[in-house]
């Protein structure tokens, strides 16, 4: 009888597009090393009737109880990777590892953290939402065909409808991409004549890639911009728990991301989320790509074709060069000029209006306040259906010795505990985590919250005295649909 052991998991992930749907087998697939600590389970949400009645004329009392089972709950996973950047020189397929440029080898995780679509898939071109009729043409004995030509893109089609012989409705059974400017509408055949549309495009739904460098000073960005949407991306999460078991999770988000400074430590990413099931599945470990991708080129294997492998950062031994040290890591907090909260409209003259403050210790994370919805239908165990998003939470913590200087942290707790420094109720800095450092030569991974409040440090009287710090990250605008809380740029060298 075999036995499973935790230390031989391993896990890729299949990106799917902004609306829910997958791509083409073997299209898009990562492997992401994960630590020790990993897990997912799911549960049934159960529920009971019991009696509670007085005896009869013989002292006998009904005490029964009836157990029901009335859903699954979504599927809790959650596993930690380190935070490993890395610029690839190779080439391949546009959005896989295998493309040259800067990468993170838990990429498609921190997309699914800011946006909806999948890494490359939108861009800012746009796809045909609609066709208006022009002209609804007379005399059609049967459908005409309905076709569409220019405005830079491809894929768009759609079916008219009839009422008449006149052409009522067209309805767009697929968008397209990349369309710059509207197509043109062609409708032809179905033995009438005059029948005219004009197309409707809309933006495409974008990645939370705001840039990708491909030199050893660039770097890549994703940020929070994005991310306002009431459904974030999905992913298909494989584990492969032996050489004949492999677990798949449907309709995976991720929920929350978290980073602790542990100053002796390696930067680490513990990432969570749902799902909406799991079942054993016949997937096969390396992945086989299509042959546009090479012929049978192994996703993580090192033999092949160099043009089309994937790269496989983080899959190896020897692949050591871009781990992150904690102890590198420093730390700006600098005032917002011009806002309402402003610093300076409680410093004195003289004050700092960026401080410099040496961490011994802090940690962050994002919420996504994910929530799955789950029916509940009377006589039937229902299933976990889609996710909803709530309310975006970006919080943190920091620790730090007290130290004197015009720029210390005995400033910085000076300067909010003042007595015009509490007349601001809210305030607004813009702190960076530089996690690694700021050598060149070094990975790693710059984490900035352009706007932040910040309570008050509270003092730890210990053998160093020391002062910690919680902050909240924060739009600049609580109204506006363009969220600007949060950046990160990634490093790899």
């Amino acid at each position: 009888m075999a036995l499973y052991f935790q230390r031989d998991a391993l896990v890729q992930i299949y990106p799917n597009k902004g609306d829910g749907t997958a791509w083409a087998t073997g299209d898009r697939c990562f492997r992401v090393p994960v630590l020790e600590g990993f897990s997912f389970s799911q549960t049934t949400n159960a529920s009971e009737i019991t009696l509670a009645e007085m005896q009869d004329s013989a002292g006998q009392s009904r005490r029964g109880r009836k157990s029901f089972n009335d859903s699954l709950a979504p599927v809790d996973w959650s596993f930690s990777t380190y935070l490993r950047p890395f610029l690839s020189s190779a080439s391949g397929a546009a959005g896989r590892y295998g493309a040259a440029g800067q990468h993170v080898v838990d990429e498609p995780l921190w997309n699914a953290l800011l946006a909806k679509s999948r890494i490359d898939e939108g861009t800012d071109a746009g796809a045909v939402a609609s066709v208006t009729i022009t002209n609804a043409g007379s005399s059609y004995s049967s459908v005409p065909t309905v076709g569409f030509s220019g405005g830079g893109g491809t894929g768009a089609a759609a079916t008219a409808v009839l009422t008449s012989g006149a052409i009522t409705e067209i309805q767009v059974t697929q968008g397209g991409v990349g369309y710059t400017s509207a197509p043109t509408v062609a409708i032809t055949g179905g033995g009438g004549s005059s029948g005219a549309g004009t197309a409707v495009i809309t933006g495409e739904e974008q990645d939370a890639i705001e840039y990708r460098g491909a030199t050893a000073t660039s770097y890549l960005e994703m940020n929070s911009e994005r991310s306002n949407k009431a459904a974030l991306n999905t992913f298909t999460l494989e584990v492969k728990m032996g050489d004949d078991l492999v677990y798949a999770l449907t309709k995976c988000v991720v929920n929350s991301a978290s980073i602790s400074f542990d100053v002796d430590g390696i930067a680490t990413v513990e990432w969570s989320g749902q799902a909406d099931a799991v079942a054993e599945t016949s997937a096969t470990f390396p992945v086989t790509f299509a042959s546009s991708y090479g012929s049978a080129v192994g996703e993580f294997t090192t033999s092949g074709a160099a043009t089309n492998l994937t790269i496989t950062e983080g899959g190896t031994s020897a692949d050591t060069g871009n781990f992150i040290r904690n102890r590198l890591t420093a730390m700006t907090v600098a005032a917002v000029d011009g806002g309402a909260s402003d610093i300076a409209t409680f410093q004195t003259s003289g004050d700092p209006t960026e401080y410099s403050i040496t961490l011994t210790g802090g940690s962050f994370s994002i919420d996504n306040g994910i929530t799955f919805l789950v029916p509940e239908e009377l006589g039937v165990i229902n299933k976990p259906i889609e996710h909803v998003t709530g309310p975006r939470n970006v919080t943190g913590s920091w620790t730090c010795y007290l130290a004197a200087g015009t720029a210390g942290s005995k400033a910085f707790f000076n300067d909010l505990a003042s007595t015009a420094g509490l007349a601001v109720v809210t305030h607004d800095f813009d702190v960076t985590f530089q996690v690694g450092g700021t050598s060149a030569a070094q990975p790693r991974t710059y984490i900035r919250f352009p706007h932040a409040h910040i309570e008050i440090p509270s003092h730890s009287v210990e053998d160093v005295i020391s002062l910690e710090t919680n902050f909240s990250a924060l739009q600049s605008d609580l109204e506006s649909n363009t969220p600007d809380d949060m950046e990160v740029k990634f490093y790899g060298v």
